[in-house]
């Protein structure tokens, strides 16, 4: 697979294997993603369903929308998303040769898919997994999740007729896009194409009639169930690629009828993205090329310092919300270059035979190295490694290891040594929220209806925090004695003795409520009193896990991009 720019929008071109030939130019499919969060959860999944395609013969584009993932940003509507269609397939029948082509959509970009159709010559088939009939049950739904939703105490979601965004784990929807979407109804316009794919995910009234409708004008309509749907839309940690779903995709999608010759509208092509102020370069390295990373570097003099922007697992290299995508860019306006990157089994960067979690894996720092490795290349000798959660954890293991890191600046780090194999489930079921948390929950009246419907794991938020209770006041009794040679806090407070020696500044950031400010307790003591310089901790007030709230994320930027010039101008400094 090939990372391509097209007219400011970044995607992935998977071309058959070198040698393959056809009597005819090729089908090509252009994958339509899901939006915000949806997109997050399915992104790897569809560069493997994108590699399936291109290996049966078919040229696939899957592309960021504008405005989203690593495109350029914009504002983003229901015309924009069509559009972006439309220069998608001309990109994919310019840069593979392809003439008739399908397009296959997600959630969301099954509706977009569907609706640019009519835009587009020689489309021959649309493919619609988990589709959106119409707009208004889809954002009721969307509106519905994000209500009881731990953000909703942050950013409560706002009326309909309101003109504020709609944030979905920090992806912003715009009163008008939100308004766009109410609009769609693909019952009320022609047959996207003359062969349509219906692979639903849940039951939807609707889409029977939808169905009728189609073959009624006739249309060819296949019909599939997406058995493998709630396994797929789960956060990325957990979530499992459809392959039951995806080969019947595939083997429709190569019987499909293609035999005509379409002439391709130009479109723009670079392997960079030219921004104000900086450039974007999409670069794969590592063992085999195997993991992909964005350098995102300023056009200017950049300083001899870099950013390397670890993902938490519930996303991939561009953040929740796009976070990592808004920090780079605007790292590189200060002069400060950055690589934001997927390890193997992540994002963009396949894990081939690797069946590791890719999730707090030690053997994965190989990885991170590769990452530093090519900033050092690219003119930055020294790094500051950033991190959320697991991506805490690699950055922390990486600034250990490596002297090269001459920064540690993290996020919720939960524990300083992880045992690789701990279940992820088990963990999260006993990483609850503080009881500060839920106490600022009690003031939202979705949480109390979801508790009271029995939706709520109330008995098992009374266990975990009697017994985080319990620990605690053990740690603090046992925090009076020196640690024993050997323990957990003996080596905690020897690494961080050994950064300071080699003069690392380590900045530990915790939201207000995360159970990681508790891990800080027990080896350094009450508000981390006896960490020591270079070492210091920031907690965040009304700040959650992710930093997706709107305002947190304002004051975490702007509170990096000065620690980031203190520490640029201490390094200049000392030459």
């Amino acid at each position: 697979m090939t990372p391509i720019f097209f007219e400011g929008r970044f995607g992935w071109l998977h071309l058959p294997p070198t040698g393959a030939t056809t009597a005819a130019p090729p089908l090509g499919v252009v994958l339509c993603a899901a939006f915000a969060q949806e997109e997050m959860c399915t992104h790897y999944g569809l560069m493997i369903l994108a590699d399936r395609l291109a290996a049966r013969g078919m040229p696939t584009l899957r592309f960021d929308y504008g405005g989203t993932g690593d495109s350029a940003d914009g504002e983003v509507t229901l015309a924009s998303l069509r559009a972006d269609v439309v220069r998608a397939v001309a990109c994919l029948r310019q840069e593979s040769g392809a003439g008739a082509v399908a397009l296959c959509g997600l959630r969301l970009g099954s509706a977009v898919a569907a609706a640019a159709a009519a835009e587009i010559e020689g489309v021959v088939g649309v493919a619609m997994l988990a589709p959106i009939v119409t707009g208004q049950a889809f954002l009721r739904e969307t509106r519905a999740a994000a209500s009881v939703s731990s953000l909703a105490n942050l950013d409560p979601v706002p009326k309909l007729d309101s003109d504020r965004p709609l944030n979905t784990n920090g992806f912003l929807w715009s009163a008008a896009l939100q308004r766009d979407i109410a609009t769609i109804d693909l019952t009320a316009i022609p047959p996207p194409a003359p062969h349509m794919l219906l692979a639903p995910g849940r039951p939807d009234r609707k889409l029977p009639p939808f169905a009728a409708s189609l073959r009624a004008q006739g249309t060819a309509v296949t019909e599939v169930p997406f058995v493998d749907y709630d396994a797929y839309m789960q956060d990325p940690t957990t979530h499992e690629v459809p392959a039951a779903t995806f080969a019947a995709v595939e083997t429709w999608l190569a019987a499909l009828p293609h035999a005509e010759t379409v002439a391709a509208a130009p479109v723009s092509v670079a392997p960079v993205l030219t921004l104000d102020g900086c450039e974007e370069i999409p670069l794969r390295f590592g063992s085999g090329n195997a993991v992909f990373g964005m350098l995102c570097r300023p056009t200017g003099h950049a300083a001899p310092v870099a950013a390397l922007l670890l993902h938490e697992g519930s996303s991939h290299h561009i953040g929740d919300g796009r976070a990592y995508v808004a920090l780079a860019r605007r790292l590189a306006q200060a002069g400060i270059a950055s690589l934001r990157m997927d390890l193997t089994g992540m994002g963009d960067s396949p894990a081939g035979a690797n069946m590791r979690s890719p999730y707090f894996d030690p053997e994965r720092l190989t990885e991170v190295f590769a990452g530093i490795d090519l900033l050092e290349r690219h003119g930055y000798p020294k790094v500051v490694a950033f991190g959320l959660c697991s991506g805490a954890d690699a950055a922390w293991n990486a600034g250990l290891a490596d002297e090269r890191v001459v920064g540690i600046f993290i996020i919720n780090l939960q524990k300083f040594l992880w045992n690789y194999g701990d279940d992820l489930r088990v963990i999260a079921r006993n990483s609850k929220r503080t009881l500060r948390s839920y106490a600022r929950s009690m003031r939202n009246p979705a949480e109390w209806r979801r508790a009271l419907s029995g939706k709520g794991d109330l008995l098992g938020i009374a266990r975990v925090l009697a017994k985080r209770g319990l620990s605690q006041g053990f740690h603090a009794v046992k925090g009076l004695m020196p640690p024993a040679p050997g323990s957990e806090p003996a080596i905690v407070r020897e690494q961080l003795r050994m950064l300071a020696a080699r003069d690392v500044e380590t900045l530990l950031i915790f939201s207000d409520e995360d159970p990681g400010l508790g891990e800080m307790g027990r080896h350094f003591g009450r508000n981390a009193r006896r960490l020591k310089p270079p070492a210091r901790v920031v907690t965040m007030t009304r700040a959650d896990h992710h930093f997706n709230g709107r305002d947190v994320r304002r004051r975490y930027q702007a509170m990096i991009e000065t620690a980031m010039a203190d520490l640029v101008a201490r390094h200049r400094a000392d030459g």
